[in-house]
């Protein structure tokens, strides 16, 4: 739906919310309002979903596939049939992309890795299979699993409340923060709002060098009110993630980043991931470039500063398909903690409602259901200029990963591929 003009009540939320950005950052925000919603950088932190929306065709090239780890192969109609899905993503009718990657492999299944389109509009550059990417909220379980680590060695409860785990000046932004536990944050069940709002994302996507600050994003949750009493319901809030990384930076005395980078990216040897640093806007090596679509035109979002969510998502997280199926396979096989019963308790899904299937929330995992029925667990990320998906499918013992360098609409690739995978491997 397009973002809520200046008049009106929700006109006026925003606006008050909007008093706590640096004024040199708002100051043409309102003239930019009336944008029509397809033109924003959609979802610049959080779990944008799936929504079997179609969209325009986009310039698209040359399409290839490659072999992955050894193991059984592949069955070549299969990978046929993925490389064609891959190909109408991103320049079939309902193909809007310019480029796209989709990683699959299974113990029985075997491994396929195909590319198609372009990893660079212009000068043109094909897109590769071991392109880096921004993956937005897929950081949520790389998060999560670093707070299950620190509960599991004492250095707080999952039950505490957040007045237990965080300093006063964090807590006392929200009156409901006695009844908050660090659970419910990692569940989405806390009730704090989102910061990431329609009008947040125009900001950004006019702002794409400014620092953003965790006060920052704090206040402009704070200004709104509580969605519903803790624990008594689901709501998927970026706030929620915001503090979790605060969570750990007062459990060790050291970054979120620093963190995750020691204790989970390292010891799984993710060596194509990073989280850089505010004020990094830079992707070494080998990368595609994300595109999204602002005031009708297309732009190249890759830039916007990695600030911009923090540990909730957007361009904080900087990794390939591959290492985030290493990531999941590994998360999934209990190699990250100390006792299967944190796991166990990671993968206790609440009920959730949410667009593009979403059925279900863990600790820090999303469970999907697909129109075909098929169920998935993994995380859904979308950033400016990018969706990234890492998921199993129980069912069949497969793990997918994909990408596609726009913040369009991802169902085109994703739902025929879950459907193509659940046909053949069944």
């Amino acid at each position: 739906m397009p973002p809520a003009g200046r008049d009106g009540p929700e006109g006026q939320r925003l606006t008050g919310m909007m008093s706590a950005v640096d004024p040199a950052v708002r100051a043409d925000a309102a003239a930019t309002l009336s944008v029509d919603r397809r033109t924003l950088l959609a979802g610049a932190a959080g779990a944008l979903a799936v929504g079997g929306l179609s969209g325009s065709a986009r310039a698209a090239s040359r399409a290839g596939s490659l072999a992955g780890r050894p193991g059984p192969r592949f069955d070549p109609a299969l990978a046929r049939r993925l490389q064609r899905i891959l190909n109408e993503a991103v320049r079939g009718p309902g193909g809007h992309a310019p480029g796209a990657i989709l990683h699959v492999h299974g113990p029985r299944l075997g491994s396929f890795t195909g590319v198609a389109g372009l990893a660079r509009v212009s000068p043109a550059v094909a897109m590769r299979a071991a392109d880096r990417f921004r993956a937005g909220s897929i950081v949520k379980p790389f998060v999560a699993a670093r707070v299950l680590q620190l509960a599991e060695r004492g250095r707080l409860s999952l039950d505490a409340r957040l007045p237990a785990v965080l300093p006063a000046r964090v807590v006392g932004r929200f009156a409901n923060a006695p009844d908050i536990s660090v659970r419910m944050l990692l569940a989405h069940r806390s009730g704090i709002a989102d910061w990431d709002t329609d009008l947040m994302n125009i900001v950004i996507a006019h702002h794409p060098e400014k620092l953003w600050t965790i006060a920052e994003k704090l206040d402009l949750a704070a200004a709104q009110p509580s969605l519903f009493a803790p624990g008594t319901s689901y709501a998927y809030s970026n706030t929620e993630y915001n503090l979790l990384g605060l969570v750990i930076e007062h459990a060790t005395g050291r970054s979120w980043r620093h963190e995750i980078a020691r204790r989970v990216i390292r010891p799984l040897g993710l060596m194509r991931t990073s989280l850089p640093a505010p004020g990094n806007r830079s992707i070494r090596g080998a990368r595609a470039h994300g595109y999204s679509r602002l005031d009708g035109r297309r732009i190249d979002a890759t830039g916007i500063d990695p600030s911009m969510a923090g540990a909730a998502g957007g361009h904080a997280l900087v990794t390939t398909v591959g290492d985030l199926s290493r990531f999941l396979d590994a998360l999934l096989k209990g190699r990250l903690f100390r006792h299967s019963d944190t796991l166990r308790q990671m993968l206790t899904f609440g009920p959730a409602q949410g667009p593009g299937g979403v059925v279900g929330y863990g600790l820090g995992i999303e469970q999907r259901v697909f129109p075909n029925g098929v169920e998935s667990i993994g995380h859904l990320g979308g950033t400016a200029g990018y969706f990234a998906w890492i998921a199993r499918l129980p069912a069949h013992g497969v793990t997918i990963a994909a990408m596609l360098n726009s913040d369009d609409d991802p169902s085109p690739l994703l739902i025929p591929a879950v459907e193509a995978i659940a046909a053949t491997h069944s």
